[in-house]
């Protein structure tokens, strides 16, 4: 019988309230800090402006091209700075907002994303706007930061990679990160559908949309086809039928078995929860791979199929009995049928103790519209979990969130549709209102603990 969700907000702890001769002299020190970048900043105005009214052409070409360099290293510090002062006074604005519970800056993190109510409108307009130009634009996100993760996710010494695949369905996202980190295991994308489509003709069936929903199988692929390097992922797959498919198409692919010179892709029938139990899913998974019956359903419900739920702090001990402390995932992506938010609490541990450099989940308020039992996301949500909720939970843990998208493509530049980030921030007040999502969208976040992985998303997220 599955447990009632427990609530995140009653999960996360802390939030109490502050010494107040504390909070009032770490807002002097931030606007004395916030001071001296303005008087920079002007500084730095001023130079650009004399520079401007200098003959571009004195001293001759040589003269000129130095000028232009000159002036393109100022505008880009003078660009810096104004976004560094934005980002100083949407903090002093957090710490109003949200004493005394404010989120204070920890030791030892990269610094943390605050946005002006001017600078969060600014966004949430071009956002939403680009939700009525390509309603999908989050649900089939670009994933520009994968082409990035290979510098930032160094492994702990002796020890692989680590990616936690939750929802692994047919197996693109695992295919994606063993062709990202250990490209001459020869297991991406582009072999997987080969394979599955394989496993169909031995079967003598065809599976429902085999190359992914959003045809995964057509992502292009790391050009470096030969390098091998110590990778572990882990696939979770509740429903049956599609785990059996999932071995099928890894026998093809390792047919020396899991182990494939140094990658693992270790698949497991497990669902991912908050707590550890059973949870009923129709009996059309025991047959049917991809098919859209194969969904939650009441327990109790007639024939339905008894699947093993724990959480990820769980599993990992289990699995890694030896380790002093949690391993180090690199990646933990949720995709729990608009249970998302249940999981990511059964991961409590792994996230406070930063033992995730950056997750992934989907956010799919459509879910609880459908027959009961609901998802979380949405009005009807079983218990009802808002993505702020959420996204504010895991800045208290210290991680940046941001909604994925799909950049503009080449044939709406031509219809006059204007640029858009590959990211939209989140955290610090940057996104105020849950967006007007049409369909489902994916949400990305970084531990600022590690400043590589942070730096890289927060790059990507240029504020419009």
């Amino acid at each position: 019988m599955r447990t009632p969700s427990k609530s995140i907000s009653h999960r996360r702890g802390g939030g109490g309230g502050s010494d107040p001769a504390f909070m009032t002299g770490f807002k002097v020190a931030f606007l004395a800090s916030l001071l001296l970048l303005v008087s920079f900043l002007i500084r730095l105005n001023f130079q650009l402006v004399k520079q401007l009214s200098d003959d571009p052409h004195e001293g001759g070409a040589m003269g000129g091209e130095a000028s232009g360099e000159r002036l393109a290293s100022l505008r880009g510090e003078v660009s810096a700075m104004k976004e560094k002062v934005a980002t100083m006074k949407g903090a002093v604005e957090d710490i109003k907002r949200g004493q005394p519970g404010a989120i204070v800056q920890k030791e030892g993190e990269f610094p943390r994303i605050a946005c002006t109510p001017e600078v969060a409108q600014k966004q949430a307009a071009r956002m939403n706007k680009r939700f009525n130009e390509w309603w999908s634009h989050s649900a089939c996100p670009d994933q520009v930061w994968m082409e990035g993760i290979l510098d930032v996710f160094a492994p702990e010494a002796g020890k692989p990679h680590l990616v936690l695949d939750i929802g692994c369905n047919k197996g693109y996202t695992s295919a994606d990160f063993l062709d990202a980190l250990s490209p001459g295991t020869s297991i991406n994308p582009k072999t997987l559908v080969d394979a599955i489509r394989g496993v169909a003709r031995d079967m003598n069936t065809k599976f429902d949309r085999d190359g992914g929903v959003c045809n995964d199988s057509n992502k292009p692929l790391n050009k470096d086809a030969n390098t091998k390097r110590p990778v572990e992922v882990h696939c979770f797959e509740p429903s049956p039928a599609t785990y059996n498919m999932l071995i099928a198409a890894r026998d093809k692919l390792m047919p020396n078995g899991v182990n494939e010179g140094t990658a693992k892709w270790n698949i497991h029938n497990l669902g991912l929860h908050e707590v550890n139990g059973k949870m009923a899913w129709h009996s059309a998974c025991a047959t049917a791979v991809g098919d859209e019956l194969c969904t939650i359903v009441p327990d109790g419900t007639e024939g339905a199929i008894a699947v093993p739920v724990v959480t990820v702090d769980a599993f990992l001990k289990e699995t890694y009995p030896g380790e002093a402390n949690l391993p180090l995932v690199h990646m933990l992506k949720v995709d729990a049928e608009g249970l998302d938010p249940a999981v990511l609490t059964g991961a409590t541990a792994l996230l406070t103790n930063h033992r995730a450099i950056m997750t992934m989940f989907e956010f799919n308020p459509g879910l609880s519209e459908g027959k009961s039992p609901h998802g979380m996301w949405g009005a009807g949500g079983k218990p009802r979990r808002r993505l702020l909720e959420v996204t504010r939970w895991l800045d208290r843990l210290g991680y940046d969130c941001y909604l994925d998208t799909h950049l503009v493509s080449e044939k709406e530049r031509g219809n006059g549709v204007l640029e858009a980030p590959a990211l939209y921030r989140i955290t610090g007040d940057c996104l105020t209102e849950e967006p007007r999502v049409r369909g489902w969208a994916n949400v990305v976040c970084a531990s600022r603990r590690f400043e590589g992985a942070a730096q890289l998303l927060r790059k990507l997220a240029t504020m419009v």
